[in-house]
């Protein structure tokens, strides 16, 4: 009798230290990808910050409206690669987002979600990025990524 509560009591250590190892571990994950968000810019920081990316040289930028919002995936486009890299601007249901494109891959400028919208910005396709705006009823998605050129893909969800 004295043995199994010997084996009991330390199973129930073992446990406990695995669980605790184990919250630590995702602690520690969470902390990593959660905390190290950016800041929502205002269009006169977007302005400044192209100015400074590149001051002598032309910035393309394009505005893509979004057809009917009950439609399944809308787009997904391939235009000519600058030099110097685009920027274009979404607008969405949910709000709107202005990605910068660069042969290094794409990058959020800016993301401003509409009224009763959460927003989310994530990497995604390895040098492409997601932002996606949601509330209990739609969920806009708007991925762009570098591969030879600018690609995009727009998608309104009615929930």
């Amino acid at each position: 009798m004295r043995r199994s509560l010997t084996y009991s009591a330390l199973w129930v250590v073992a446990a406990g230290l695995a669980t605790t190892a184990a919250w630590q571990g995702v602690g520690l994950v969470t902390h990593q990808v959660t905390d190290d968000r950016p800041d929502t810019l205002a269009a006169a920081d977007v302005q400044a910050k192209l100015d400074l990316a590149a001051p002598d040289e032309p910035v393309a930028t394009t505005t893509v409206p979004l057809g009917d919002p009950t439609t399944a995936p809308t787009s997904a486009s391939t235009t000519a690669p600058e030099a110097a890299g685009e920027t274009r601007t979404y607008t969405s249901e949910g709000g709107s987002a202005t990605l910068r494109f660069t042969p290094a891959g794409a990058e959020v400028v800016l993301s401003k979600p509409n009224a009763g919208f959460d927003v989310d910005t994530e990497p995604e396709h390895g040098n492409g990025v997601r932002v996606e705006f949601e509330n209990e009823s739609h969920r806009s998605r708007i991925e762009g990524w570098w591969d030879g050129g600018p690609q995009e893909r727009v998608r309104e969800q009615p929930r």
